[in-house]
């Protein structure tokens, strides 16, 4: 250890001493809030469902090539 690496050890202790020779201070705790909602969107049923597009079934043929050897 040199002199530069000494002086800093003793100007870092001479700071930090009093910081942790100190008791922290105690916490106060906050009472909780209660949030608001911000944005509410309100949708009858029937709307969503006269929105939307009913699905037809569909049938698929594949035809398949018999393997005969």
């Amino acid at each position: 250890m040199n002199d530069f690496d000494k002086f800093l050890d003793v100007q870092l202790r001479h700071m930090l001493d009093p910081v942790v020779a100190c008791q922290p201070p105690p916490r106060r705790s906050r009472p909780p809030r209660r949030r608001q909602p911000v944005l509410v969107v309100e949708a009858p049923i029937e709307r969503i469902a006269d929105a939307m597009p009913a699905l037809e079934p569909v049938v698929v043929t594949i035809p398949v090539a018999s393997s005969q050897l």
